[in-house]
């Protein structure tokens, strides 16, 4: 009996917050060409690029992952509000997510477009910071299997003020961003998209000629909303038009 008394109180919290649901703030990234470049120090001056060299750096990086747990109050959603057009193609389309957060304790998100204005002026100087990327997801609405990926990042550093806020229960944060799919079906489909996220707290470390990044998978809950129903052809808005201009 407590635990169902807890658990109904839980939900009454979450009802209650959602009621009070407000935006803090829009981000709009349709005209912004992002800046996601990091600085290292230089290879010596006799190494090859991509070549073995003796005192020259490498890159790479890593993933910490693991899930999340369904008791942790922190929980976040993204809404795909709207896409433009629905019938999609290998270019960017439009997309306004709401990034909303669904749980029942605050949640520090990144919104800043440029990752590069997070690097100290040392180039050589390791810096952290948060990453969040809102994916739009696509699956086959028919018979046939298929499914796609595309999404648009935001960055945060607690260094840099105003590029991270802290969205309480029921807030959220408006993006507007060209989205492009990474990843795409073969044919063209009847299909739908949906909004979804995944959210790092990373380590740059530069090295000499090089950099590794560490990154630690955020265990966030996720809330799911309705997905938008599109249409997919593989190709280019250009070649379409063509084929439409000489049948």
């Amino acid at each position: 009996m407590a635990s169902f008394q807890a658990k109904l109180f839980l939900l009454l919290l979450a009802n209650s917050a959602l009621l009070e649901a407000q935006e803090v703030r829009a981000v709009d990234l349709l005209n912004v060409n992002q800046r996601i470049e990091l600085r290292f120090p230089p290879a010596p001056s006799d190494c090859i690029p991509g070549e073995p060299c003796v005192g020259g750096g490498v890159g790479g990086g890593s993933v910490a992952d693991g899930a999340p747990d369904p008791r942790d109050p922190h929980a976040l959603g993204v809404a795909l509000d709207r896409v433009t057009p629905t019938d999609i193609t290998l270019d960017a389309f439009e997309a306004e997510f709401r990034l909303l957060n669904t749980g029942l304790a605050p949640i520090n998100v990144p919104v800043w477009p440029h990752l590069s204005d997070l690097q100290p002026s040392t180039e050589s100087q390791p810096f952290s910071y948060l990453s969040l990327a809102l994916e739009v997801r696509l699956s086959g609405t028919g018979p046939a299997q298929a499914s796609g990926v595309g999404w648009v990042e935001l960055y945060g550093s607690a260094e840099h003020e105003d590029t991270i806020i802290t969205l309480k229960p029921g807030e959220w944060v408006r993006v507007k961003a060209n989205v492009k799919l990474h990843t795409w079906p073969t044919k063209p489909i009847e299909a739908q998209l949906r909004g979804d996220f995944w959210f790092h707290d990373n380590v740059f470390k530069p090295q000499t000629g090089g950099a590794f990044i560490e990154a630690v998978n955020g265990y966030l809950n996720h809330t799911l909303f309705p997905a938008v129903a599109v249409h997919f052809s593989p190709t280019h808005h250009a070649t379409q038009e063509s084929d439409l201009q000489n049948p």
